[in-house]
């Protein structure tokens, strides 16, 4: 018995005296003269911020069939909403002070009516919203709404129409705004041949908006539906032709457009480097800069019909396929990208319509980031409640803040819709020493971090003994810290140490005396 006393009074004793020892030895070798500052990473993860829901949403609105985001307000579409009648259609502003969303005003067309579709698709630029009402189940031309906000208010600038506009066109199916242009897609128009597809150019001067152009690709054909969607940047547009047959039947192209001065001119078609029939690349497109995003939603890498994105960039004057995107957990049937692709410099977000996380059609998005000219996926978004049939996807991306409907969702009846704001979040974390390892994580950001993905791996040790890896998820409140632990390990000598919060990773070396780690800082 006293032997045993005695021993446990010896490992006591050396668990006491271990830390100073041994941060006496580290020091001196360092700088005696210098403590050691513990070396911090930066790792970044989107978190839900908010789910809000229209203030009058009832069954079948679909709000969130379209979104676009910019800064702080938020355009949201309705197309089924019945204000004006049946599927008249409706657009909601939401405006965010600090972290809190709340609707700012309902926008009606001035002179909307039965299956109009107002809120078909939406765009924002800074005080101008752009709303496009297709009047596809009606059967009239479709048109285009401009509205402007002074303070908090939001009134009708005008409504714009296409001047050789027929009866089925479709124009308004996809809009697009960027400072005092507006392009405006018409992907049932004939004038390259049944439903081939057209594009136009609006301009404002003061508060007149004037048709500066209409958009026709080189080679269109009948049934090409070019203009099905479209995107602007400065003097440079992105529109989508889905059923091109280039690649094969439906296999899909885009076309670039610059302006010089006041004219328009085709300055490259985009092929999928793989293209194959059936992709429908262009179903949805994005420009940003020089930077293209091009969705192919019927591709079929990762099952048939899990579907595909495209990253083109320009130099000088010349596009080139970049990079090709796909969901790190892709799945036959999830249409990864199918009218969902958004993108905000070195971030693309991307939408699956079908995915099933959450039940058969839940839906979800996916963050990829740009390092030099790689891609790579940061993230898979799912929405806190999300459920079977929602089709969470719906997108849009600002800086550090992602806008994702879920058009299907059934909050306020079926089919009412909703959204999701989730919020990009810095984390700064580093590596600890102590019984065992310790992982301490900081939550920078102004929201709550949920499900944070951490793992330590420690292996080493005299003879090896040690190779122990946890791993986990953690909620972080804003502004505070969370320490994660690998709990007792045993052993003596070297240890190496690698950590891993949300995308980013760490790695230390150390020393093991019996159960306490030491870490080199």
């Amino acid at each position: 018995m006293k032997k045993k006393i005695i021993g446990i009074l010896v490992c006591m004793l050396l668990i006491a005296t271990a830390v100073p020892a041994v941060t006496s030895i580290k020091n001196s070798t360092i700088n005696a003269t210098h403590p050691s500052i513990p070396r911090t990473s930066m790792a970044t993860i989107w978190t839900e911020e908010q789910k809000f829901l229209a203030s009058d949403g009832a069954a079948g609105d679909e709000f969130g069939i379209y979104t676009s985001l910019d800064g702080d307000t938020a355009l949201i579409g309705a197309s089924g909403d019945d204000d004006n009648g049946a599927d008249s259609g409706s657009a909601y502003v939401f405006t965010r002070s600090g972290t809190t969303w709340t609707q700012q005003q309902k926008l009606l067309a001035s002179d909307g009516g039965p299956g109009a579709l107002f809120g078909c698709s939406v765009s924002l630029d800074g005080n101008t919203a752009l709303i496009g009402a297709q009047e596809y189940v009606s059967g009239g031309n479709g048109s285009a709404y401009v509205f402007t906000r002074t303070g908090t208010t939001w009134v009708q600038q005008a409504k714009l129409l296409a001047s050789d506009g027929a009866a089925g066109d479709n124009f308004g199916v996809y809009v697009f705004l960027s400072g005092d242009t507006a392009l405006i897609g018409a992907d049932r128009d004939d004038d390259n041949g049944e439903n081939s597809g057209s594009a136009y150019v609006f301009t404002r001067t003061g508060t007149t908006w004037t048709q500066q152009q209409k958009l026709l690709p080189s080679d269109g054909a009948a049934e090409d539906i070019f203009g099905v969607s479209v995107s602007l940047s400065g003097d440079t547009a992105l529109i989508g032709a889905w059923y091109d047959d280039d690649n094969g039947a439906d296999s899909g192209s885009a076309y670039v457009f610059t302006r010089s001065g006041t004219t328009w001119t085709q300055q490259q078609k985009l092929l999928a480097s793989d293209g194959a029939a059936a992709d429908w690349f262009g179903n949805s497109v994005f420009l940003s800069g020089d930077t293209a995003i091009i969705a192919a939603p019927q591709d079929d890498d990762m099952g048939t019909n899990s579907g595909s994105a495209y990253i083109f960039t320009r130099t000088g004057t010349t596009w080139t396929q970049q990079q090709k995107l796909l969901a790190s957990d892709g799945a036959a049937g999830d249409l990864f990208s199918e009218w969902n692709v958004g993108l905000d410099g070195d971030t693309a977000l991307i939408g699956a319509w079908y995915d099933d996380d959450n039940g058969a059609n839940s839906g979800s998005a996916y963050v990829f980031t740009r390092t030099g000219t790689t891609w790579t996926q940061q993230q898979k978004l799912l929405p806190s409640d999300g459920a079977a049939g929602d089709e969470f996807a719906g997108y849009s991306l600002s800086g550090d803040t992602a806008l994702i409907t879920a058009y299907h969702d059934d909050d306020n009846g079926a089919n009412s819709g909703s959204a999701y704001v989730f919020t990009k979040i810095g984390l700064t974390f580093s590596i600890g020493g102590g019984i065992g390892v310790n992982l301490k994580i900081t939550n920078n950001g102004l929201v709550n971090a949920t499900d944070v993905p951490w793992q330590i791996h420690v292996e080493g040790g005299i003879l090896g003994k040690i190779n122990k890896t946890v791993n986990g998820t953690v909620d972080i409140p804003a502004g505070k810290s969370v320490t994660v632990k690998t709990g007792m390990l045993f052993g003596f000598g070297a240890i190496s140490i690698t950590a891993k919060v949300a995308d980013e990773e760490q790695t230390a070396t150390g020393t093991q005396i019996i159960i306490i780690s030491m870490v080199k800082k």
